[in-house]
This record gives C-alpha cells, structure tokens and sequence, in this order.
C-alpha cells in the first residue's frame, strides 16, 4: 500500500511539473521562458543569458542577390559572386553538354591513329558541329538510304496518301536490311529534286547529288545535322514508322555507333560501306537519346584495308564521345572566350554496292 502511495505522488509532482512547463507564456522571440526550477544559476544570469533576445539571421545574409545572366556577360565582372562563386552553367554552358571538349579531343586522337582516312562530325542540340576535317566530302554509299526514307515520306504527306503495305515493305528492306533494289525503286520515284530540297531544310551545306543515290556527296557535318534535325523532318504521321525502322536495323549492320552506344542510348541510324580503288569505304551516323538528351554523331571513312578496321573506328570514335563529362563538383578553368561567346562482307550482304 505504502509503494502506491509513494508512486501516486510522483506521477502527480510529474504531472504538474509538465502541466507548468506547457502554459508557460512565450517571449517575443517565440522560444518558452524557463521556469524558475530550470533557470540557470545567478552567474550565467548575469552574463546576460536569460534576457538575450534570439539571433535571426538576416535574410540578405541567407540569400544575397545573384545578377542575371546578363550581367555577368562583360569580361570585366569578377568571377565570384558573394563569396559563392559563378557556377559553370553560367559561364560555359557548352561544358556539361554531351561531349565534353576531353572527349572530342581523346575522339580526334583515335581517328587520326586510325588507317585509311578519317572524318566525324557531332552535333548538339544548340546546333553546334565539332570533330575531325567535318567538311571533307566523301562517296555516300548507303548513307543516302536514311533521306529517301524521309524524302519519300514527305513526298507522301505533301499528296495526302496513305503509306501502303507494299511501300512499307519496300522502305523497310531498304533501310533494315540495306537492300539496294528497294532504294533505286523509291529514287525512281523521287529523283534529285527532293532530296537536295530535304538537304537545304536539314541545313546540309555541302550536299550534292546527280542522278545517282549511292554516289551522292556528302560530309560528315552535314550528315549530323541531318540525324539531329531528323523529329523535325519527318511527317507527323510517319514518324513513328520512320523511327522504327531506323532503330531496328538488322543486328548484322548493327556496328560502329550502335555498339558503343547502346543501351545507355537509343539509337536512330543508318550506315553504308563498299570497296573501292584505295581500300574499303565505311560510313554512319546516327542520332542518338537518352531521356531529354539528344546529340547525332556522323563518321565517315575511306581508305582502310579491311572493313573491320572502318567499323572499329566508327565504334572507337563513338565510345570516346560518349564517355561521360567530368564530375559537376570538379573545378573548370575559366577564359575569357567563355564569357565572350553565347561544329567485311556481312551475312546478309547480297549486292555489291552498300
């Protein structure tokens, strides 16, 4: 009995001590009054502690006022902003883009290493191109096939027709499979006209074609924009078929970009490859995304003994390209260019010319 009593009593002196502490009024700083049972000793009194108002930072102290993008334009502006620092995206936005400027460079070491000779070309999506001799015309083999599909397509879309089952047939050997006979039927039907009219919309510069779809001009910016300009292209109507068809080109063709890009990336592409007097000519490009991103990369090569040795370049320029950015938490060099500006025979091979 004495053992309840004395446990009643405590739950009751806890109970009203926590009952004192929960009425207590506030002080104007929004914080409790200690009550007279917690109250720091007479000597911290006196140093001020119970009557110190709160500290508040101030909000210009927390978040001091950035200028605009336009205000750090001038060469003059200091590089630091309230102790905080520019962050790159404001002064060299080009840098965290896919690729860096390391991964062109370590790109154009490999291609100038490589037999034969060697042209690429990357463009992004603010329309800028960059690579290796980007203007060096080469013969297009089959990589003239990727714009008689879309010519073709326009061609249908302009007449309002609807796109046959024998039509969808033929343009899917063509680009699938890179069946020649299906590419001279749908050049039959179109001639030069549009496609030097699809290179001019695509804002290919160095584009030439003359009667001929497998010995067209063309160069590897050119082709970049292309692929990169390739949504804008398209009907809307066709569009779904269209990349289709340039994402599922058949594995036996499937080397080069699609090999070092994918699965990170899904990739749109078409290449085109035969023998000729200097050595084996090996050409693609492609556009490639991952997510919001998107970038297209065109390789084009002539010269080399074998055609394996096209295909490893293409795939060892792609894989350099592609390799990732430094960390965003590492340092970039500023300069004042950076504030002053706002390019083997497969299985499936049945005709002699690719």
């Amino acid at each position: 009995m004495t053992r309840f009593l004395l446990l009643a009593a405590a739950i009751s002196v806890l109970s009203a001590a926590v009952l004192a502490v929960a009425s207590a009024p506030e002080s104007s700083g929004g914080s409790l009054e200690p009550s007279a049972a917690t109250r720091q000793p007479s000597s911290a009194h006196a140093t001020g502690y119970a009557s110190r108002p709160a500290s508040r930072p101030s909000a210009e102290r927390l978040y001091p006022v950035l200028p605009t993008v336009a205000e750090l334009a001038p060469p003059a502006v200091p590089q630091t902003d309230s102790g905080l620092g520019i962050y790159p995206a404001l002064a060299a936005p080009q840098r965290l883009l896919v690729p860096s400027d390391a991964a062109v460079d370590a790109a154009r070491r490999w291609a100038r290493r490589r037999p034969g000779v060697v042209s690429f070309a990357v463009a992004d999506a603010r329309g800028g191109v960059r690579g290796l001799a980007p203007r060096r015309p080469y013969p297009s083999a089959s990589l003239t096939k990727a714009m008689l599909l879309v010519a073709r397509l326009r061609a249908l879309a302009a007449a309002d027709e609807r796109l046959s089952d024998a039509e969808r047939t033929t343009l899917g050997y063509m680009i699938r499979l890179s069946d020649n006979a299906a590419a001279s039927q749908v050049f039959a039907s179109l001639g030069d006209r549009p496609l030097e009219a699809l290179a001019r919309r695509a804002g290919m510069r160095d584009f030439a074609i003359s009667g001929d779809w497998a010995n067209a001009t063309l160069t590897a910016a050119d082709q970049a924009r292309f692929f990169l300009a390739l949504d804008r292209l398209l009907p809307g109507r066709f569009r779904a078929f269209a990349r289709d068809q340039l994402a599922t080109v058949s594995v036996a063709h499937s080397w080069g970009i699609p090999r070092a890009a994918r699965p990170r990336w899904r990739v749109f592409f078409k290449g085109g490859w035969r023998p000729q007097e200097d050595g084996e000519l090996v050409n693609q490009a492609a556009r490639l995304e991952q997510g919001s991103r998107h970038l297209a990369i065109a390789v084009l090569t002539r010269g080399s003994p074998l055609m394996a040795d096209g295909e490893e370049t293409i795939e060892g320029v792609t894989a350099r390209l592609l390799r990732p950015a430094p960390p965003a938490s590492t340092p970039l060099p500023l300069t004042a260019s950076d504030l002053s500006r706002s390019e083997r025979l497969r299985p499936l091979e049945v005709f002699a010319t690719r």
